[in-house]
């Protein structure tokens, strides 16, 4: 098969994953407000479902290690698929908040593989020129199909909060196909794979950090390009916890209302610009990118602090959520391609897993720090000075990467 087929058959696959995986992503979208309103979770519940994300991703160094010395890549799909995937057919009996957690612990701890396996996918098999445009198209696909379960999940739920099991049960099983149809993408590896003897368990755990300390030394680009969203994670990732406390506690918001905010208007902007900005990604440099893509997202807290100062006048005070949400949609649809393309751009000819398990780990070490910080600003100064945090971090993180920008662009000039 030669090279422009074999593009086209992965290019295909992966839109109808991404088909697939559009419920997943929903599910992403509104797991809290399920766990606030149906499962009445409480404030420190709800900041372990943030936690239990970036958390998991402490895994993925291993998982990018494990798979990138593997010579059976796609078999990992199908375990991520079983067991990531399908555990969420147990929400059937599910009752408790507590189980909540336990089979979304799954689905994420699972999803820190899929990510930097998926990466391998768009390196090997997509050409450098149209990979984040591929990507960017996919993405709106899945947006797509999130968009309308969000609407469809909303209003059942309206209409009998405990149909939510269900929904989460078709989560999994359509989570599940789209991992099966990445397991049947044979990846381009270019050179005939060897088995490798298994190391040492000693070495099996302390490698993997090795090698990522290794990256992050002599990648210095990469380095800042991690500082940078590190300090944008501490910004999303601080108010993430408080934001369903906000719409639900707050505004009193039904399911309809506060899945339209947080599972389709969040989403349109992925929807609609995700191919764009794709192909902008390919174009610019990713500190430029970003930079732009942080700068933006600092209206979403900007607007949720603008809206607290309306809540007497409710349609006015909800009116702002609901465009402080297509911001978000907006800037998060860059942030987006940056988070999962721009590790591929470091990475070089090096191998994309690798990179994008160091990207993705990092998020677990910020997600150790943001919820709590979050909790503790709410508790001893007031709900909207989370978001002033928030603001704080992303236009730190948007005014640094900017430097670093400029900084490289001398620097290709004195050379």
């Amino acid at each position: 098969m030669s090279r422009l087929k074999i593009e086209r058959h992965t290019a295909r696959l992966l839109l109808w994953s991404a088909l697939f995986n559009g419920v997943v992503l929903s599910l992403n979208q509104t797991q809290d407000i399920i766990a606030r309103k149906a499962l009445l979770a409480k404030d420190w519940q709800l900041m372990l479902i943030t936690m239990i994300w970036p958390l998991a991703n402490l895994c993925s160094i291993w998982w990018g290690r494990i798979f990138e010395r593997s010579c059976h890549k796609s078999r990992y799909f199908l375990l991520a698929g079983v067991l990531g995937r399908l555990s969420l057919v147990y929400a059937i009996w599910l009752s408790t908040m507590n189980e909540y957690l336990v089979v979304l612990t799954l689905m994420y701890a699972f999803n820190s593989l899929l990510v930097p396996a998926q990466n391998t996918i768009y390196q090997k098999n997509i050409d450098l020129t149209r990979r984040a445009k591929v990507y960017g198209i996919t993405i709106s696909v899945g947006m797509a199909v999130s968009i309308g379960v969000s609407f469809l999940a909303g209003r059942l739920l309206d209409l009998n909060e405990s149909y939510f099991r269900w929904l989460l049960a078709g989560t999994g099983i359509c989570g599940f196909i789209s991992t099966t149809l990445l397991y049947k993408i044979r990846i381009q590896d270019g050179e005939p794979c060897a088995e490798r003897e298994p190391a040492a368990l000693k070495d099996q755990i302390l490698d993997p950090v090795r090698r990522m300390l290794k990256v992050l030394k002599e990648n210095k680009d990469f380095a800042k390009f991690e500082r940078s969203f590190s300090i944008y994670g501490m910004g999303f990732i601080v108010m993430t916890p408080i934001i369903p406390i906000y719409l639900v506690n707050y505004l009193k918001l039904s399911y309809t209302a506060n899945f339209l905010a947080k599972g389709i208007l969040s989403q349109v902007g992925m929807l609609l610009l995700s191919p764009y900005l794709g192909r902008l990604h390919d174009r610019y440099h990713p500190f430029r990118f970003i930079s732009i893509a942080f700068a933006t997202l600092v209206l979403f807290p900007a607007l949720i602090i603008l809206s607290s100062m309306f809540m007497q006048i409710s349609y006015l005070a909800v009116a702002l959520v609901f465009i402080a949400y297509l911001m978000y949609g907006i800037a998060m649809s860059a942030v987006n391609i940056a988070w999962n393309m721009g590790s591929i751009y470091f990475a070089g000819k090096e191998d994309a897993a690798m990179y994008q398990s160091v990207h993705v780990t990092m998020t677990g070490i910020r997600g150790l720090i943001a919820p709590v910080l979050g909790f503790v600003l709410m508790r001893l100064i007031g709900i909207m000075a989370v978001f002033g945090a928030a603001a704080f971090f992303l236009i730190l993180a948007s005014l640094i990467s900017y430097r670093d920008y400029r900084h490289l662009k001398l620097r290709k000039l004195s050379t």
